[in-house]
């Protein structure tokens, strides 16, 4: 059963990595921007299609080779959970990898080309852009947080009645394999991570009310529209997020405070669980809503502008993945590869955010 799970996962990862150029906008190919206009150009169709057979053979062949080795030579449960993980970043590091590679051979087509010259760079605000937003309002995402503060709390009542040896870590076969000794910040360790990712989720979504709209000049009403829809999903999709991860830590948590709830089965099949409904909704995400919006239907065209495009700020990408714009006061920007937000690293702020809930957990987690 672990073996195809892992090899469940590495399948995901491997079509999703394949099929990420299908999810982007027209005019974001592999990190470099790329006027309306040209996204038809018959290069550009071809490394789209190249990278994604590309990826998609090579993962499929790690795929056959990862489960032709686990099921022929058996490993024990740690070797077979060291080597899945290994899979899986090799599976990665190759897809980035012809990334980069596509990244750079579409730089270059368009410096030679030529695709931006001689065009009227426009950049359009939308005034009315935040009060048009419809995020899911903060205190949805604080009823969790209260939630984890009471389940703190409880420990702490019934901190007496806990065992001297608490819990830390399950194996693939759902017994404990990792234990600390009791204390009052041990007992409570779980809960302060959670509540941290909490935090984190809501920082997220309310840091999208202040993160620029990238609205495309040759069809402003569609663009708006996109954008407006784009951030909706994604706050949404930051709660439900929040909501299955505080279920699944919640329940680790109180079973440590009553053994008698939980059960080697059950210890089994509810991270099964909890990873099976989060990749099924990264997918439904991805597919239905796809970079900024793009894939959503949304009403309002306008006719294109052929001698305007957007500006151009590649300057600003390194190697398509890495914002830096000090200049920017975004803490949040919108991947230009992928689905999802990265963070300006142009702004301190923004390694604040980033960093110190990162640094929080690990902080917590060694102090074990």
């Amino acid at each position: 059963m672990i073996i195809f799970l892992f090899g469940f996962i590495l399948l995901f990862i491997t079509v999703l990595q394949a099929f990420t150029p299908k999810f982007l906008k027209q005019t974001e190919v592999f990190g470099v921007y790329v006027p309306e206009q040209y996204t038809k150009e018959k290069a550009i169709v071809h490394l789209k299609k190249r990278y994604t057979n590309i990826v998609l053979i090579t993962g499929l062949v790690i795929l056959i080779g990862y489960l032709f080795w686990a099921i022929t030579q058996k490993p024990n449960e740690e070797t077979l959970a060291l080597v899945s993980v290994g899979v899986q970043f090799t599976s990665l590091f190759i897809s980035i990898g012809y990334y980069f590679i596509m990244h750079i051979r579409v730089k270059k087509l368009k410096a030679e080309q030529g695709w931006t010259t001689g065009k009227n760079e426009v950049r359009v605000v939308d005034l009315q852009f935040q009060e048009k937003l419809r995020l899911v309002p903060r205190i949805v995402f604080i009823i969790p947080m209260i939630v984890t503060i009471g389940l703190i709390v409880y420990t702490f009542m019934k901190y007496p009645e806990m065992p001297d040896m608490i819990p830390t870590h399950w194996g693939p076969s759902g017994q404990p394999d990792a234990f600390s000794e009791k204390t009052y910040f041990s007992v409570i360790s779980m809960p302060l991570i959670l509540l941290v990712m909490q935090v984190m989720f809501l920082m997220m979504s309310e840091g999208m009310k202040f993160s620029g709209a990238k609205i495309n000049p040759s069809n402003k009403k569609t663009s708006v529209a996109q954008q407006l829809a784009f951030r909706k999903y994604t706050s949404w999709f930051a709660l439900f997020i929040t909501l299955i991860t505080t279920l699944l830590m919640g329940y680790l948590h109180l079973q440590t405070i009553h053994p008698e709830i939980a059960s080697p089965w059950i210890m089994f099949t509810l991270p099964i669980v909890f990873l099976v409904i989060t990749f099924v909704g990264v997918g439904i995400y991805t597919v239905k809503v796809g970079q900024s919006g793009s894939r959503l239907k949304v009403g309002g065209t306008s006719s294109s502008v052929e001698d305007k495009i957007a500006v151009d700020d590649d300057k600003y990408w390194k190697g398509g993945l890495i914002y830096i714009n000090k200049n920017d006061p975004s803490i949040f920007v919108e991947k230009r590869f992928g689905v999802g937000w990265t963070i300006n690293y142009g702004r301190p702020l923004s390694w604040i955010v980033l960093f110190v809930p990162i640094i929080i957990i690990l902080v917590i987690a060694f102090s074990l």
